[in-house]
């Protein structure tokens, strides 16, 4: 079974638009424009993804949600991804989290 059928393709468009809205309130621009493309990259990537998989995916973004939220109260983004968590990245997720890693940097930089 597909993402379609492990949870309501209108549950998961509700936790994308959730995200996106999430990220419309409290990111700043360039972390606002980095964050839609990668939420948009792994909702795309993970459409025809197994039920285990799915569920994990939701927790996951739910997670993220929920992070961003308070960190966004405390004025201060950012967390370093759990060694463990870590190890069970995929090549591809190794790569994006690197590109992410690299971009979020440049606008770190970039920043006053």
């Amino acid at each position: 079974r597909t993402m379609t059928t492990a949870f309501s393709k209108q549950q998961m468009l509700n936790l994308y638009r959730t995200v996106l809205q999430l990220h419309r309130r409290v990111l700043p621009q360039e972390m606002r424009e980095l964050g839609d493309k990668y939420v948009r990259s792994e909702f795309k990537a993970h459409k025809t993804a197994k039920i285990g998989q799915v569920k994990e995916f939701a927790r996951q973004w739910k997670e993220y949600a929920y992070t961003i939220d308070l960190q966004a109260q405390k004025g201060q983004f950012g967390k370093d991804l759990d060694p463990k968590k870590q190890s069970f990245l995929n090549d591809d997720q190794r790569e994006n989290l690197k590109r992410l890693e690299q971009e979020a940097r440049k606008i770190g930089e970039q920043a006053p």
